[in-house]
Formats: C-alpha cells, structure tokens, sequence
C-alpha cells in the first residue's frame, strides 16, 4: 500500500456500508485524514476504530446528505478545520426503483435529491475551496444504469446519467484552476444494498453474475481502487471522464444463448 494520500484531507458521504466504507478504509490507510458521513454513525465509528492504527485517520460525522445546508456546513467546516480540503468523493446512495407508470412523483424526485441535488451542493462547495487552493479532486459515484437501460429504473438511471453529465460540465468549469472531477460508475457490487435487492437469493446473484462478461459480482475495494486512483496524482490530467468498473458489462453486446460449435462447424464446412 502506498501513501499518495499523506497529510490530505477528503470527505467521503455514504461512507458507513459498502462501496463507501472500502473508499474510506483505502484513501486513511494511504494518508488521509478522512470525513466519513452517513445517517447511521455508530458504523462510522465502529469503522474509525478499525482503522485507528491505520496510516490516517477518521472523523465520524452523522449526516442525510440530503439536508443540503448541513453537507455545505460540513464541507466548510472541515476545510476550517483543518485548513485544506484535497479530495470529495459522493457516494451516499438512494435506489427507489418503479415502473414508470406505478412510480410516485415524490418517489421520483427522491431519487435527483439524493442522488443529484446533493452532488450539486457538494461539488459547488468543494470547487469554491478547491479552485482557491488550485488542487483537488472530486470523484462522484455514479452507476452503469447511467449508461445502460433496464426495467424499472427510469428515475434512479435518470438521476445518475444526470450525475455524469453535470460531472463533466463541472469539470470544464475547474479544469483551469487544477481541480479535477470524474465519475466513478460501478456495475454489480456485493454490498449490503445489493444483498437487499437480491433478497439474499443466491440464485438470482447467480444469475445476474452469470450476465456480466467476467462472470461475477466486482467486491468494493475493486471500486475504492478505481476511485483512490482518479482521486490521486497519478491520475493529474484526468477530468472530465465517466469510468465503467463493471467487469464488462457496459460495452457488452447482448445476443441470446446458443450452441457456439454451431459456428465452428459452419468455418469447418467453408474450408
């Protein structure tokens, strides 16, 4: 392990479970001082124990980030604190899935709250900061349902597609000040929140790893790599972009099964 991250500073939201507690855990023992926000925070201390003999450390902050005027609270407060603020990254997941006709207007905008309106916040009070220093790097977790479309999705792919584009138009607007934003835009994790959608149903797990080209599931450091990367210098001229960590599954043509001998018999008959 290395320490790209020594004497940094980020804040990291949804960092309690899953993808974010694998972002928290990789970014304190590469240096950083990390805020880890989530609305449960006896998992965010629980975390800070663990990691209290690590290279960094950890401050457990208990925050909805949809309550906008506290995350902006938080960011300005952390950046008072402790004088700098080098990395955000916005993870703090909200699925409400519906079929279109069935789903709720609320439901609906529940998903750009979470998902959209407190990017925005976030993004707007850490570029402020970030583009005074001329450093810092912004990472926002996204989702391949941005890029692809399924059923009952329409609201929660909606507000992620929205995250990427806002990401890369953010991205323009800082680039000339050193500040980087990109998009991190996770396939099938085995999270906690994964395991609720299946109905811990081992058999639709199969089934759906079976779909992704690598034939299975990613782990969540797989996606705290991808992120640590583009947070650090040695991604120093990288804004702007959405990164797929799916195994695959993006680019993916899907063509139904079949016999694939068929096709060598059909070559061997031709030579």
């Amino acid at each position: 392990m290395t320490n790209r991250f020594e004497g940094q500073v980020a804040i990291v939201t949804g960092g309690s479970l899953g993808i974010g507690r694998a972002i928290v855990r990789q970014l304190v023992r590469e240096g950083a001082h990390v805020v880890a926000c989530a609305r449960r925070k006896p998992k965010l201390e629980e975390l800070a124990a663990e990691l209290a003999d690590e290279t960094g450390s950890v401050t457990a902050a208990a925050l909805d980030v949809n309550d906008l005027d506290g995350f902006a609270d938080l960011i300005q407060q952390t950046h008072a604190e402790h004088g700098r603020l080098d990395v955000l990254v916005n993870n703090a997941p909200s699925v409400i899935g519906g079929m279109v006709l069935d789903q709720s207007i609320d439901d609906f905008r529940a998903n750009f709250t979470a998902s959209v309106d407190s990017v925005f916040i976030g993004c707007k009070e850490a570029m402020k900061l970030m583009m005074a220093a001329r450093s810092g790097s912004i990472i926002n977790i996204s989702s391949v349902s941005s890029l692809r479309a399924g059923m009952a999705a329409g609201a929660y792919s909606g507000s992620k597609a929205a995250v990427n584009q806002f990401t890369c138009c953010a991205a323009m607007e800082a680039a000339p000040f050193n500040v980087r934003l990109n998009v991190v835009a996770p396939g099938s994790v085995v999270t906690p929140g994964q395991q609720a959608a299946f109905r811990k149903n081992e058999k639709v797990s199969d089934l759906v790893a079976g779909s992704i080209p690598m034939q299975r599931h990613a782990e969540p450091e797989e996606v705290s790599e991808a992120v640590c990367f583009l947070a650090s210098s040695q991604a120093s001229f990288i804004t702007g972009v959405v990164l797929p960590v799916d195994g695959g599954k993006t680019p993916q043509m899907y063509i139904p099964s079949f016999d694939i001998t068929a096709l060598h018999n059909v070559d061997a008959d031709k030579t």
